[in-house]
């Protein structure tokens, strides 16, 4: 674990942030909330503020966040979804107002989610509760250079695959999956209802062609996307892998940097405590952390580092999480039952 401190560690912002994002050396946070938007640096015992773009009385709606991601391959550049519907686009290396460097006003209602490609710098997508994915070339300030229309109330997720790089998936409040290839916007490659109620999160595992959602439904599902057929024109290539049942609405989803088997959730409301899963125990978390005093709304696995966690919540509170601190709910269950096998082993549940 290096020179990682084994407390926890936070800091108080300005209101709460609704989501964060890592740059790409695991060096800088960005925070992102309603009245929001910080980087912070990660510092071996803290964090330190480094850039607010949201200093002075500037209450432009379109700084008002409910999504942060930061681009995959340069450390300067941002992106946040607004309440309004604005897609923003930040440059740190600006200065002052000069950091909103892009402004895309294309959506008719709240955007939820924007992610960037892995690989292609300057491409950007955005989900929104107008039913719209937007996809945006930051070397134009027009507008978006494609649309598309996932026949839902609302797209609450979008995330690039790491494994196709011109596969995106999008998750919808009406319990829908959807895979999409960028390069066409007719119709979406594979569709499949995944949950009985709305999904607020999905993410990709880095290593295996899963996609993991996160439902209303209080469950978290994994599917196998096979990517091995790359025509994937229906949802038969698609099949449920795993189902983990949560006690609360999943709020956000991450998978675990190699832990093949471990994924990361939050609660929406109600339940504070953020979650780590292995998927071959579906009943009970592996580990827990039970630092914040409100909802968590954010989390993050620090890089490729499986033992830190970062979060922030509605407590006005960034943690760094060591998993040395961590709660292990199943340690903790009482036995239910006990037996005698033929061999005279003891069993319990």
């Amino acid at each position: 674990m290096g020179d990682v401190k084994t407390c926890s560690i936070r800091i108080c912002q300005d209101g709460h942030a609704n989501a964060l994002a890592l740059n790409r050396e695991c060096t800088q946070i960005a925070v992102a909330g309603r009245s929001l938007l910080k980087v912070f640096s990660i510092e071996n015992d803290g964090f330190t503020e480094v850039c607010n773009m949201r200093g002075g009385k500037n209450q432009n709606l379109s700084y008002s966040s409910n999504d942060v991601a930061w681009s995959a391959l340069d450390s300067n550049i941002l992106a946040t979804a607004a309440t309004n519907g604005v897609v923003s686009v930040w440059d740190l290396s600006k200065f002052g107002r000069q950091k909103q460097l892009l402004v895309y006003n294309e959506h008719e209602r709240t955007a939820h989610s924007v992610a960037f490609h892995g690989t292609e710098s300057n491409l950007l997508i955005s989900g929104s509760q107008d039913g719209t994915i937007k996809c945006f070339d930051l070397r134009t300030d027009k507008s978006a250079i494609n649309t598309y229309f996932s026949n839902s109330e609302s797209v609450r997720d979008v995330k690039f695959s790491p494994h196709a790089p011109n596969t995106f998936a999008a998750v919808s409040e009406n319990g829908t999956v959807q895979l999409w290839d960028i390069r066409r916007n007719d119709r979406c490659t594979a569709q499949f209802t995944a949950h009985s109620g709305p999904i607020y999160t999905c993410d990709w595992h880095p290593n295996q062609p899963w996609l993991a959602t996160g439902s209303r439904d209080k469950q978290i599902k994994v599917w196998n996307t096979n990517p091995k057929n790359t025509s994937l024109e229906t949802a038969k290539n698609v099949s449920l892998e795993y189902t983990i049942h949560t006690i609360a609405v999943v709020g956000r989803i991450r998978w675990r940097p190699d832990k093949m088997y471990h994924i990361a959730s939050c609660a929406l409301v109600v339940d504070n405590s953020i979650y780590i899963w292995d998927l071959r125990r579906p009943y009970i978390p592996y580990a827990s952390f039970n630092e914040h005093s409100n909802v968590t709304t954010g989390i993050a696995f620090k890089g490729n580092d499986r033992h830190v966690l970062l979060s922030t919540s509605k407590d006005s509170t960034i943690f760094k999480h060591v998993f040395k601190d961590a709660t292990r709910p199943a340690m903790k269950a009482n036995p239910q039952g006990a037996n005698f096998n033929y061999k005279g082993d003891l069993l319990y549940a």
